[in-house]
């Protein structure tokens, strides 16, 4: 069994570092001029829409936890999917997730075992903080999370034209089946 999580943690790491491309128009948006750091990175996040690589295949209901931790610049991360319906085995990986841009808070490093780490950058988030959008640096990922893991049809396409807009391809991204409330 511990040899199953572990295949399982490194298969869901390595699937997030970032490798992957797309044909983004030369980079990622900017990262959002601020976050509040405890209301974004507080919590659970429902993932509503990601770019998918061979290591969340099958994954449906993901969810990232942000547990608040003592240090002001860290935060714990707790990523976890479902396999293939969403009363399905979780997945999960645990790691430490790192603010770059301290004051900022729009840029994180998650570092999760070893050499595995992942930057994202917060390319925009709600004003009330009901949802947000995250971007890899090279615009290889970008993920769409929303606080109800139902956000409905209209809110989830004003996402993705927003995505869209940046020249990101969203035909790339999956929109995985979500729990009810």
């Amino acid at each position: 069994m511990k040899h199953l999580f572990c295949s399982i943690a490194v298969t869901f790491a390595l699937a997030t570092t970032g490798c992957i491309t797309s044909s983004g128009p030369g980079g990622a948006p900017s990262p959002v001029a601020s976050v509040d750091f405890a209301r974004l990175y507080t919590g659970d996040w429902h993932e509503i829409a990601f770019r998918p690589n061979w290591a969340t295949e099958g994954c449906v209901a993901g969810i990232t936890r942000y547990i608040p931790r003592d240090k002001a610049d860290e935060v714990g991360v707790r990523d976890s999917c479902r396999e293939k319906t969403v009363d399905g085995n979780e997945k999960v990986v645990e790691g430490t997730g790192h603010i770059l841009d301290p004051g900022t808070n729009a840029k994180i490093r998650v570092d999760y075992f070893l050499f595995v780490s992942r930057e994202t950058w917060v390319a925009a988030v709600a004003p009330d903080y009901s949802w947000f959008i995250t971007t890899t640096p090279d615009f290889g990922e970008v993920n769409i999370f929303t606080r109800n893991p139902q956000p409905g049809s209209a809110l989830v396409s004003e996402l993705t034209a927003k995505v869209k807009a940046w020249g990101y391809d969203t035909k790339l991204l999956v929109f995985p089946p979500q729990p009810e409330k």
